[in-house]
């Protein structure tokens, strides 16, 4: 088996970003200095995915044309009816079967990036249990572990289907990467509620721009994918998820979409409360834990489903962080 290149973005990850944590922190760091560190990195790594993801999403082979006799698009009362195990043919659909190396070796440095920031999270839990006297004050330390773990599997797992040749729903999968999208802002409001909490001018831009960034690359990226999925079919968003997706890709699509729907509402009015009636911005933590599970469970059903249709033939960051962050 040749070495391919996206394999050696993988190994290179795996050694860099580790490298650049030690740099940023030093040999001996408090738990403030090693979370600024991490989210230094969180923010360079979510800035680096998303200009690579949005340049090959941009390349013509991803944007051919339905052949002229492709199936016609099913009623709603059709749609309905469906989903029994009957699904669309995506032989010959480039959003399921193109294949780019420079979009595995974006998958890569994903994979390399999750692995140093599970091992991040263990060593944030140890500093800051350290410094609160051995009592851990992480709350969301365990979702984003499983976070972490779920998605770099299922990213582990595209690999091996990419060392044997085999990858189908690259295209996919890197539009689910452009979540990172929002990662920067969360991290500049972390910075700023931290740091500079007198700013208030600055962190009030700082979180309608979140609110904005939130919506764009989780909320309304899920009908974007769909659709995108779906034209190859003659096939909105809507048509897609009913005709197109697989039993687990749908309901983990569905469960993901909703949370993004509500947590983004929770957010707006808990930024609103705090500006408008002096409120608190600690309310929505739950919901976004569970948006972390929902989302690495997305990715994996999606990952086993791209496996599955490569058999038939036939979907941060760095999520770090919390509202009151």
């Amino acid at each position: 088996m040749p070495f391919l290149p996206s394999q050696l973005t993988l190994l290179t990850s795996l050694i860099a970003y580790p490298t650049l944590l030690r740099l940023l922190c030093g040999p001996a760091p408090n738990n403030l200095r090693f979370s600024k560190a991490i989210k230094t990195i969180s923010t360079l790594h979510s800035s680096l995915v998303t200009a690579l993801a949005l340049y090959v999403l941009s390349q013509p082979q991803w944007h051919t044309s339905p052949p002229p006799k492709q199936q016609a698009p099913l009623s709603p009362r059709d749609l309905l009816k469906r989903g029994s195990g009957t699904y669309p043919d995506d032989s010959a659909n480039p959003t399921i079967t193109g294949q780019s190396e420079l979009a595995n070796s974006i998958t890569a440095i994903e994979c390399g990036y999750l692995v140093q920031d599970t091992v991040a999270i263990l060593v944030q839990a140890g500093l800051d249990a350290r410094a609160g006297g051995g009592k851990n004050t992480l709350q969301l330390d365990k979702t984003l572990l499983t976070h972490h773990i779920g998605i770099g599997t299922a990213l582990l797992v595209l690999h091996y289907y990419i060392a044997h040749g085999r990858e189908r729903g690259i295209y996919i999968i890197l539009q689910f990467l452009l979540m990172n999208a929002s990662t920067p802002v969360l991290n500049l409001r972390w910075y700023l509620r931290t740091f500079k909490p007198g700013w208030k001018t600055m962190r009030l831009l700082a979180d309608v721009s979140f609110v904005v960034a939130f919506f764009a690359a989780r909320v309304w990226l899920v009908a974007k994918i769909l659709g995108d999925y779906g034209a190859w079919h003659g096939w909105g968003a809507w048509e897609t998820y009913w005709n197109g997706l697989r039993v687990p890709c749908k309901i983990g699509t569905g469960a993901l979409w909703i949370a993004n729907v509500g947590w983004w509402t929770v957010l707006e009015k808990t930024i609103c409360r705090e500006y408008l009636a002096k409120g608190s911005v600690r309310q929505s933590e739950s919901v976004y834990a569970g948006v972390l599970f929902l989302e690495s469970s997305a990715i994996e059903n999606l990952s086993n489903s791209s496996s599955s249709r490569a058999v038939d033939g036939s979907d941060r960051l760095d999520k770090r962080g919390s509202p009151a962050d």
